[in-house]
């Protein structure tokens, strides 16, 4: 899986869904999601690939506390990567109706000297019926995890 940050500006699509209670996000990439959780923040229960997501409002701007993340996902294909110790702090602010600015500041002091930020516009994807793809980040990937169950000629 990308892990947080890299699942948002990768460039492939997500979606987003509110509730009451929290607020859902499906990435197309790997079958990858996350749920934030926009109630009494909760610590992480262990650690993955997409971490724990407390969320809150500031305003319009959604600002979620990223933490329990395994420190094994990379911010891009050179490997640039992060520990276990890293904390992010994304902020999702309306643009317009179709855009939303996003920025992540990235705090871990086990690989960087101090804090740093990337921010980018997110465009909404405005096509009728548009749905997230299945994406198959190895190709064959279904030959190799079950061929073996294939029928025999």
């Amino acid at each position: 899986m990308p892990g947080v940050p890299r699942a948002t500006y990768m460039p492939f699509p997500f979606q987003i869904d509110q509730s009451q209670k929290d607020i859902a996000i499906a990435y197309e990439y790997a079958t990858s999601n996350r749920v934030i959780n926009i109630g009494t923040p909760r610590e992480a229960a262990v650690d993955t690939w997409m971490g724990t997501s407390n969320g809150r409002w500031e305003g319009d701007t959604l600002v979620v506390d990223v933490t329990g993340l395994n420190g094994q996902s990379w911010f891009d294909r050179a490997g640039n990567f992060m520990s276990e110790n890293v904390h992010i702090v994304e902020r999702y602010a309306l643009a317009d109706a179709d855009h939303l600015d996003y920025e992540a500041t990235i705090e871990d002091n086990t690989v960087f000297t101090r804090p740093w930020k990337i921010s980018l516009p997110l465009y909404r994807r405005k096509e009728k019926n548009a749905q997230l793809g299945e994406f198959k980040c190895v190709e064959f990937s279904e030959e190799l995890l079950y061929g073996e169950l294939r029928k025999k000629k």
